[in-house]
């Protein structure tokens, strides 16, 4: 697992990274000690075709139900049961990186779900107890997030309280909920109005981020921005985006966080 992490680090830099560099230009500012309660990032492979897939999804709404802002849910669409963006006949939801993501761990059946990018792909029926033991480990990290949607363009802050220093990956994600399309289901068959939550979009960095190295308890931050999307096969509702941003190295996700975008 710790080599298909690595491998992931070295291929962000292959990517062009669409933001700020983070760098000494960037504000630092000494704090005290932090004492950071964790978030749990779940990244649910599912695809619109996948008749089993509903079920994992209530599944994630019953974790956050349970968990609240701890937990992270992300659909990514993937495989050979999801449909591409570039569908015209359907709307679909298939990022092209949501391949990379999904064969970056092996993924030949859905739905699978990877619990702070440490548990390898499990099943659904897994999940509720890597998560319950996530959630109870000791976290070095507190990422704040806003967001901001200012004439199509998603304008970005992110915030950093180390309390270890870190030497890592940041990946920043757009998520969009409330998209109206079709789901095959297992009991139901074809769902046409099914509403999908937490749907991968975008990275707003690059596949698989860029470097950041935080030094303990120094506060720092940094900017970055994507453009809303407004094409005939996709097309985003800036009200219903929310931004993921993470940190990640070889053992995993050391934090993550979670924000709505503002309409400016």
């Amino acid at each position: 697992m710790k080599k298909t992490l690595l491998s992931l680090i070295l291929f962000a830099g292959l990517f062009t990274v669409a933001c700020n560099d983070i760098n000494e230009n960037e504000r630092y500012i000494e704090t005290d000690s932090v004492d950071a309660a964790r978030t749990v990032l779940i990244e649910d492979f599912t695809g619109q075709n996948c008749v089993n897939c509903p079920a994992a999804h209530r599944t994630l709404t019953a974790l956050v139900e349970q968990y609240g802002d701890a937990v992270i849910p992300v659909a990514i669409h993937a495989g050979g049961f999801g449909i591409p963006v570039s569908n015209t006949r359907y709307t679909g939801l298939m990022q092209p990186e949501g391949d990379t993501y999904n064969n970056m761990w092996n993924i030949s059946e859905w739905p699978m779900g990877v619990v702070d990018r440490n548990s390898g792909a499990v099943a659904p029926s897994e999940w509720p107890a890597i998560v319950r033991e996530a959630i109870a480990r000791p976290a070095s990290l507190t990422i704040s997030a806003e967001a901001a949607c200012v004439d199509d363009v998603i304008e970005i802050s992110l915030e950093f309280r180390p309390a270890a220093d870190i030497d890592a990956m940041l990946q920043v994600w757009i998520l969009e909920d409330g998209i109206v399309a079709r789901q095959e289901d297992v009991d139901l068959g074809r769902i046409n109005d099914y509403v999908h939550n937490h749907v991968y979009r975008a990275s707003v960095n690059g596949v698989g981020g860029e470097a950041i190295a935080l030094e303990s308890n120094i506060h720092s931050s940094t900017t970055m921005s994507i453009p809303v999307r407004r094409e005939t096969t996709e097309t985003w509702v800036p009200e219903n985006l929310s931004v993921v941003a993470f940190v990640y190295n070889s053992d995993g996700v050391l934090q993550a966080t979670r924000c709505h975008v503002t309409v400016e």
